[in-house]
């Protein structure tokens, strides 16, 4: 049996985070896929779309075609894609 090492994954709420980008003078993350190999029980994975500075995690899944880029548990800002499609948390993505 193979043991495998949890990825590092930070929520909107972690100081590394919010500094990850102001310190960056406004520059977006720069999301990466990570996989966790055990993350929705053992043997059964799920590929988050990491930072590669600070590791914040963003709120839309690696399988969507253009996903929430804001860090997970963000709030008040509304969900945001790359592409510039915003909608407000708790509503329908347009």
């Amino acid at each position: 049996m193979t043991r495998t090492t949890k990825p590092d994954l930070r929520t909107a709420g972690d100081a590394r985070v919010v500094l990850c980008t102001v310190e960056g003078g406004g520059i977006e993350h720069d999301y990466r896929p990570v996989t966790d190999p055990d993350a929705d029980g053992p043997g059964r994975a799920r590929t988050y779309l990491r930072c590669v500075w600070c590791h914040g995690v963003a709120c839309g899944n690696a399988d969507q075609p253009d996903p929430c880029i804001e860090p997970y548990h963000h709030s008040p800002l509304p969900h945001r894609t790359a592409t510039g499609v915003t909608w407000p948390i708790g509503g329908v993505r347009p």
